[in-house]
């Protein structure tokens, strides 16, 4: 009977614990939202903004201009503890590319547009004394009835390769990039995460 009832108390917790979500959504401009584990770390103030400066340095540096209109940032956050490694950043820019043209795309296009980037990465990593590894390709996807783009790569890190994923997220006039990474070594841990906020992006009012 002892045991049943120890049996009937661990099922009890089981149940109520994975009601409990480990993640908080965050509701961002533009109706879109993504959800972050909660004990993440959240990157703002001068921390923030010497990021943002040292990726407009590495685009200048790599011979591209900035993104047309102004990029804001709408939220960072970094892996708890601090001794892993996986990241996201979410930015708001004005669109160089309409919706239309990303549905319209064919494979062939889509490719093109896959080797592209590719080529900015490998040239934006390298001011950084980074190295693009490989592209892992680019697929489209619709996301709450808008069209995404969403490029993986390798590169290297100082404690290992680390994988990327770019979502770029065409809203109106708008492109909302998504950038999540972890460190390849930490894969176990961060890759469901990684996968599980990549899926969580939604538009639209919550509720």
């Amino acid at each position: 009977m002892r045991i049943y009832a120890f049996i009937l108390a661990g099922t009890l917790l089981l149940s109520t614990a994975s009601a409990q979500s480990r993640f908080t959504r965050f509701e961002l401009p533009l109706q879109v939202s993504v959800e972050v584990p909660q004990n993440w770390w959240l990157l703002s103030g001068d921390i923030n903004t010497t990021i943002e400066a040292a990726g407009e340095a590495a685009t200048k540096l790599a011979g591209f201009d900035l993104p047309a209109g102004k990029k804001v940032n709408l939220l960072r956050a970094n892996s708890m503890p601090r001794s892993t490694y996986a990241s996201i950043a979410v930015n708001a820019t004005d669109s160089d590319i309409s919706p239309d043209e990303i549905r319209a795309a064919s494979k062939s296009d889509l490719k093109e547009l896959e080797q592209m980037m590719a080529e900015m990465m490998e040239k934006g990593l390298a001011v950084q004394n980074l190295q693009f590894l490989e592209s892992l390709g680019l697929e489209r996807r619709i996301v709450s009835g808008y069209v995404a783009i969403v490029f993986s790569y390798r590169r290297t890190g100082p404690n290992g390769p680390v994988t990327v994923s770019m979502t770029r997220l065409f809203v109106g006039s708008k492109e909302i990039s998504f950038n999540l990474s972890f460190r390849e070594a930490e894969g176990q841990l961060w890759k469901p995460v990684i996968e599980y906020m990549k899926q969580s992006i939604k538009v639209g009012k919550k509720g």
